[in-house]
């Protein structure tokens, strides 16, 4: 399933040199590679193996947004690492790609609260 971790505002963003120093410190198994083809929405595209199971992420280009196609674990733990490169007066919505459920990721929530927003759909 995709999920995504997504705020509104035009004057902030996580800039693409940002977001790979973040994946390349905090996920180092990470495999990053820049975009690729015609998915002009996408920039920073990266895929990250654990336990036999596979994430793929991407950013979009105005780098309000990452798109985390993997099981609702694995997107949850990369919503709330991305929620500490998001500035704590930003509100970060996580949700599905069909807006089936959304809440707001809050500063400090942990992995169990995220679970929870898909869960309460």
């Amino acid at each position: 399933m995709t999920y995504l971790a997504i705020f509104e505002g035009q004057s902030r963003r996580v800039r693409r040199s940002d977001l790979i120093t973040a994946l390349e410190r905090d996920w180092p198994t990470a495999v990053i590679r820049e975009r690729q083809g015609s998915q002009e929405s996408r920039d920073v595209v990266w895929t990250y193996s654990e336990g036999g199971r596979e994430l793929e992420g991407y950013s979009h280009m105005d780098g309000t947004c990452i798109y985390l196609d993997s099981p609702l674990d694995l997107a949850a733990r990369f919503a709330l690492w991305f929620r500490r490169l998001v500035p704590s007066d930003v509100e970060l919505v996580f949700c599905d790609d069909g807006y089936n459920f959304n809440g707001i990721i809050g500063p400090g929530m942990g992995l169990g609260g995220v679970m929870a927003i898909a869960s309460d759909a």
